[in-house]
């Protein structure tokens, strides 16, 4: 099997296994450069010299334009190379896998962006311009008290909130079986206007004439609500998902918890909130007494 068949065949596995679409864009993308770089090779005539040569190619070490690319950026090449060969080992297209001679570094990844407590106040608190001000106050309320992603939030129906118990059904995760949040009385108390003149159908976040908010709009909506709040920080539907999750770590110092509340597969994902704050550090140490 040539090396460019094997890749689509592992993509295809990837998504035939609910693997994000994310996750596979980004293989796609770095194996292709491996694809291009080795031509019509068959993926049993890769060895590590092989491997070796494309780690050391211009296009894997520069960007298009020209730029050294990052140490992180780098050894993502490498995490692809070996999923894409240990999936070949297990159905036996390879009889060894030569990606061994690669080592994969981790790179401790800078803290996400995150509001603080004083912006997040100020966000919710301020009086919004429009007719879809509530809307937007209750989409800003719902993601940063929940913590879901954005395509878990556009693709919310009305029905998908138990107002009784305050879960919220995940219909749309990045695979496997719908999962659950939970919204507070006063959260609940901002999304219920939002869902009381339209059947349990409906999308919870819609348009001014009733169609479901994209994911495109919702980043708009996110942006633009921040800007007019004040807030000089570029923000995303992303970093209420950071904030969030930094939020629950900081008032918990639970990494395993906020895993479970991220819904990642991996606790090592969430490492990345673990981060100490200058701040809470020279606050320890001044409760610790020292000098």
């Amino acid at each position: 099997m040539r090396v460019d068949e094997a890749v689509e065949q592992f993509l295809t596995d990837l998504t035939a296994d609910h693997r994000s679409h994310h996750t596979v864009a980004a293989y796609r993308r770095d194996l292709t450069v491996f694809t291009r770089f080795v031509g019509d090779l068959n993926i049993t005539e890769i060895t590590p010299a092989t491997l070796t040569a494309f780690m050391a190619s211009q296009s894997v070490q520069n960007a298009l334009c020209g730029t050294q690319r990052s140490k992180a950026t780098i050894n993502r090449y490498r995490v692809s190379l070996k999923a894409l060969f240990a999936w070949g080992a297990a159905r036996w297209l390879v009889d060894r896998n030569p990606t061994a001679i690669l080592k994969c570094r981790r790179h401790r990844a800078a803290p996400p962006d995150v509001l603080s407590t004083t912006e997040i106040d100020r966000l919710l608190r301020y009086d919004f311009a429009g007719s879809q001000a509530h809307r937007d106050r209750a989409l800003l309320a719902f993601m940063l008290s929940t913590g879901c992603r954005l395509g878990e939030t556009t693709n919310l129906d009305c029905r998908d909130i138990d107002w009784d118990t305050g879960r919220v059904t995940l219909r749309s995760p990045k695979g496997g079986e719908p999962e659950t949040v939970t919204a507070g009385d006063q959260l609940l108390g901002m999304l219920r206007p939002l869902a009381a003149s339209v059947p349990p159908g409906h999308a919870l976040f819609r348009t001014g004439t009733d169609r479901r908010l994209s994911t495109r709009q919702v980043q708009r909506i996110v942006a633009l609500r921040c800007q007019e709040a004040g807030i000089r920080k570029r923000i995303t539907p992303h970093t209420l998902r950071h904030t969030f999750a930094t939020r629950l770590y900081n008032a918990t110092g639970d990494l395993r918890l906020v895993q479970v509340a991220l819904r990642h597969a991996h606790v090592t994902t969430a490492e990345i909130y673990a981060q100490v704050d200058p701040r809470r550090l020279a606050e320890a140490r001044t409760a610790a007494g020292a000098p």
